[in-house]
Formats: structure tokens, sequence, C-alpha cells
């Protein structure tokens, strides 16, 4: 018996993540570009990689109660990705077993018979999982959402109860594939013409983000000229800055410029080019964003290395209309599109980032002319990131010229689900819809 080609694949990612760092969406389409695989094992080959690798803790939990002195990193791969298909995938328990034996002798031959027993194992077990019920134990619902419990206390917390349990049970299935047309690189019909393929399905915030429901398709030979992947809820920031043409905009902590491209598509479709400060701390990434830049033929944006904490007196004299400050953060609203964050991070990390938040959300402010806006972003749904952060900086030195202006007004209908009371944007992951992303816009009533 051979190893199915996409658990080959997926064992091939696993291991390059596991040896080399890498970030598991590099990893699996590298090797989806090279596997030549079906659009069904493609399929199944990214829902064994994102899934083994949101799982890993309470795979490990499970494979280790059968374990006697532990398995190397290779074979450890080989019982994740029977355990997770076992507990998660609810595959047929002969299958999985023999898969796994196979795969042990062609990783190390001496343990095929370990992998075999533990694995058997697991299969007797899976019947139970999580062994709880999720609407009232907390540690079964850690174990079905496959989270660290002290996320599970997090989102229950931030988001309340229901909305809560509904979000980390989302967390568990892969992430939707959403993507953003990039008018500089090709014409907006020629794209969504080309993307036909994948069925791509028209959602908000505004009429050029898609959600594809067959993103396996474009593995198959298919350009990625005229657009690029974005979640759909983090192209609320670019909306909500509004830019027009020569709106002066400053877009703190640029990164690789997706952010960047929407605010200036969004002014020329507006009916001219915004003048786009694009800061950015590391100047390797400032480089790389100014390659990107040019060679989609960006116009009105100039990329600059500096520091957000000290955007004051970067900028000088220069002030903007709006600043977009994109947070570093936890990234917790994101846990199922970057699924081995959820086992990477800490507690701890919660509070630190959020006095990180609030350094630099004080570092743009100084920036914004009368009568301008701040627009602060985050990928997390932790309070301690979004709303605690925007009220500390309201009641600080920095925040008094600033007060909260509701979104009401610009959050599509569609997504009015995810207005707070106080009129900032709070998405949450959920089933076929968008990840969690914070949005507040805070306008400058004075001098």
């Amino acid at each position: 018996m051979n190893v199915a080609p996409a658990r080959m694949s997926a064992l091939a990612v696993l291991a390059r993540v596991r040896k080399d760092g890498a970030f598991s969406g590099a990893a699996l389409a590298s090797e989806l570009r090279t596997a030549a695989l079906s659009a069904g094992d493609v399929a199944l080959a990214t829902r064994l990689v994102y899934g083994v690798l949101g799982t890993e803790g309470v795979l490990d939990e499970v494979v280790d109660r059968y374990l006697r002195g532990g398995a190397e990193p290779r074979v450890r791969d080989v019982l994740r990705l029977a355990a997770y298909e076992l507990l998660y995938g609810r595959a047929p328990a002969y299958a999985v077993v023999d898969q796994a034996v196979v795969a042990a002798r062609r990783v190390r031959p001496q343990a095929a018979g370990l992998v075999n027993a533990v694995t058997r194992r697991v299969a007797e077990a899976a019947p139970g999982f999580p062994w709880g019920d999720p609407a009232d134990d907390r540690d079964a619902l850690a174990r079905v959402s496959a989270c660290p419990r002290w996320i599970v206390d997090e989102y229950l917390g931030s988001l309340g109860a229901e909305d809560g349990r509904e979000a980390l049970l989302a967390c568990a299935d892969p992430a939707p594939s959403y993507v953003r047309l990039d008018p500089f690189t090709a014409p907006v019909d020629e794209t969504r013409a080309a993307l036909e393929v994948a069925s791509p399905v028209p959602v908000p915030p505004d009429p050029d983000c898609y959600r594809l429901e067959r993103p396996s398709a474009l593995y198959s030979g298919t350009s990625d000229v005229g657009w690029f992947s974005m979640d759909a809820a983090a192209q609320m920031a670019p909306a909500v800055c509004a830019p027009g043409a020569e709106t002066c905009v400053l877009d703190a902590g640029a990164g690789r410029g997706n952010k960047t491209l929407c605010l200036q598509s969004l002014a020329v479709r507006s009916g001219g080019a915004a003048a786009i400060t694009a800061l950015e701390l590391h100047p390797g990434k400032a480089a790389r964003l100014r390659e990107r830049l040019d060679r989609s033929g960006v116009p009105g944006v100039t990329v600059e290395v500096g520091d957000v904490l000290d955007a004051a007196r970067h900028c000088g004299e220069r002030t903007f209309d709006v600043a977009l400050l994109d947070a570093p953060c936890t990234g917790l609203g994101t846990l199922r599109r970057y699924p081995e964050k959820r086992w990477r991070i800490e507690q701890s990390d919660v509070g630190r980032m959020g006095e990180l938040q609030g350094r630099l959300l004080a570092g743009i402010a100084e920036t914004v002319r009368s009568g301008g806006r701040v627009v602060y972003s985050t990928c997390s749904v932790a309070r301690a990131e979004n709303e605690h952060v925007v009220r500390d900086f309201l009641a600080g030195p920095f925040g008094r010229r600033f007060v909260l202006e509701p979104l009401d007004e610009l959050v599509p209908e569609a997504w009015s689900m995810f207005l707070t009371g106080d009129g900032t944007f709070q998405s949450r992951p959920t089933i076929e819809g968008p990840d969690g992303h914070f949005v507040a816009m805070l306008r400058c009533d004075r001098a």
C-alpha cells in the first residue's frame, strides 16, 4: 500500500514548518505548486496541514497518553496526522491506521509497530471525543475548538458566552478564502473572468472583495496577477479611512502593503490617487514593499523607514487627513488562518501587546491635523487589545483632542452584527465568514 499523495504532501509541509520554522501558508503554497496534486488532493492536503497545526496541542495530549518514552519528530508528525483524522476528521479507523503505518515505514521503518499500537489506541478512544459537553464544559470546548484553555476563557470573556462559543467552533474549521482585486496590475474585469474557475462570490466590504468557493482550482495554473489574498474583515480598516483624491494618508506600520494597496485602490476609484506615506520600521520590509508597489504600478505612495512610536518627530511639520494604524497584536482573531499561532502565543502576550498598542496610538496622534482621523485596527478579539486601548487613549494626555466616531454609516448592513454598542467594528470568526478584526475611528476635533 502507498501513502495517499495528499498525506505525503501534508507530512512534507509539517516537517518544513517544524524544522525550518516556515510559515504554514508559504510552505503549503510551495508544496502545492510542485506536487502536481488533483484539485481534490489539494483540498485534502490543505485541510490536513492546517488541521494538524491548529490542533497540535490537543493531538499531543492524546498521543502522549499512549506513548512510552516519546517519539522522534518525524514519527510524531505521522502520529499527529493520524490523530487529527481520527478525532477531527472522523475518518474510518482502519484506513487511518493503515496509512499511518505505511507512512511510518517511509520515514522510520523501526517505528511502524509503535505507530500501529498508538494509532489503534487513539482510534478506540475517538468515539467519545471531546470527552465532555462543549456547551457547559470549557475543557471540552477547548478540545473541540483546538485551543488552549486560556484562549477559550478570553473568547468567552471578550465576546460573550454565545458569540464566543460560536467563534471558537468556527476557529476549528479552515478559514474561507478571500481575495481582493488589484486594479493596478490588471483590469478588474479581466481578473474577475480569470477567477471564475474558483467560483468567486461578492462579499463586503466593497465590490473588489470576493470569497472563493473553490480556491483549490487556483493551483492548477491560474495566474495571481490582478488579485491578492486578504481576509474580508481586514479590508474594513482601509474602507473606514475612505481616502479620496489628494487625501493625505499615513499608513503606519505598512508591512507587506495589502492595506496600502487597498487605500490607493479606494482613492483611485473615488476619483484620483491619494498622497500616501507608508511608514515601515524594518528597512528590508520597506524595500520589499517599494518593489511590490513599483512592480504593480501603484501611484502616489512614498515608502519611508521609521518608528511609529516616534512618528511625530519623523514626520516633522507634515500632518495628515487620516492615519491608519494597523497595530501589531496577538492575532487572536485569525487563529484559523495561522493555526500554529494558538500554540505559540501566551496569555501574558495580551496585556503586553495592549501596552505597546497604546504607545503606538499615542505615537501617531500628533501627526493628524485638526478635523482629521486616526483609524485604529487589530486582528484580535481581546478587549485588552481593542476597546480598552481606545478607552485608555481617549482618557490620556494624547487623546484629549480626539473623540470616538461611530462607524454605523460605514459598516455594510450585512455586517451590522459586528457593530459594538459604542460604534466600533468587532468581527469574529464565523463559519464561511470573516476573521476577527477590530476597527475604531478617532476624530481630532481640535488643534
